[in-house]
């Protein structure tokens, strides 16, 4: 008899353990839903992106020359100069170039901020104190300022995909000015750009020092370009780019580098003094 019991008892135990089962199996997207519920109903918090631009007390420079950003990141601007600052994007666009345009006036002491959204280059440049070169397209240093022959002009980088970059492009030395044809390429990944020189003599073509990743990635070399008085049509050289980056470049005969602010200075015997011999390749 006890051991019919004990059958019975082991019987039902068994019974009511299948039973837990089948029930914890209906219910399970039910329990699991609810965690999901509450997982998604958790506040999650993402990390604000943010930089800032100084202008300095004793400066009339942007600092850094060149930021390089994240999409979404909002830029300050800190006037920490005596004077109010006027600034915004030069009148150049393109698909890459200065995909969004701002202009602000900024009090001494005071701030202005921007969210910066789109991929691409943003140069930009102090509208009182400089002014705007529509034959070559550049930024010209004012006389009455400090820093002068550097002009109050920045870059910002906003990195990411942009679509249609072509794989190649060109550039020259324009014969009779020491002076790029254009101050800034954009080329897809793995792609080259070719520097020809135009001018009658002879230009070097290297990386400007005392940048680092994402700037100046990797070292492209120096190139020796001979011009048109020895070498008919000008020498050439093309260089081939696999690594992402904004590359940031000069002639070296022609110029030389603030090494305080990595800045390139315009020699005061070129011809287009003060505006520097210098150019951007950004490589996406």
């Amino acid at each position: 008899m006890a051991r019919v019991n004990k059958r019975w008892r082991l019987g039902l135990l068994l019974v009511v353990l299948a039973a837990c089962i089948i029930a914890a199996a209906s219910f399970s997207h039910l329990l699991f839903a609810q965690r999901a519920i509450n997982t998604q109903g958790k506040t999650v918090k993402t990390p604000s992106l943010s930089a800032t631009v100084t202008i300095p007390v004793d400066k009339n420079l942007f600092e850094p020359f060149i930021l390089p950003v994240q999409p979404g990141t909002t830029v300050t601007w800190q006037n920490n100069n005596a004077h109010a600052r006027m600034f915004a994007t030069t009148p150049d666009h393109n698909t890459f170039l200065n995909p969004q345009g701002f202009a602000f006036d900024v009090s001494s002491g005071q701030h202005a901020r921007f969210i910066f959204t789109k991929p691409g280059l943003y140069h930009y440049y102090e509208t009182r104190l400089d002014s705007w070169n529509s034959t070559f397209s550049r930024v010209v240093a004012g006389r009455n300022k400090i820093n002068y022959p550097l002009s109050m002009e920045g870059v910002i980088w906003v990195q990411g995909p942009i679509a249609n970059l072509p794989s190649a492009d060109i550039n020259f030395m324009l014969n009779g000015h020491d002076v790029f044809a254009t101050e800034f390429l954009a080329i897809a990944r793995g792609g080259a750009v070719t520097w020809r020189n135009l001018d009658q003599e002879v230009h070097f073509i290297g990386l400007v020092g005392g940048w680092s990743s994402p700037v100046n990635p990797v070292d492209i070399g120096l190139y020796r370009l001979s011009g048109t008085d020895t070498v008919p049509g000008g020498e050439f050289t093309t260089v081939l780019f696999d690594t992402p980056g904004l590359y940031y470049y000069y002639s070296r005969n022609h110029d030389q580098v603030d090494p305080g602010d990595q800045r390139v200075v315009a020699l005061n015997t070129v011809s287009e003094f003060p505006i520097p011999m210098e150019g951007f390749v950004l490589v996406v």
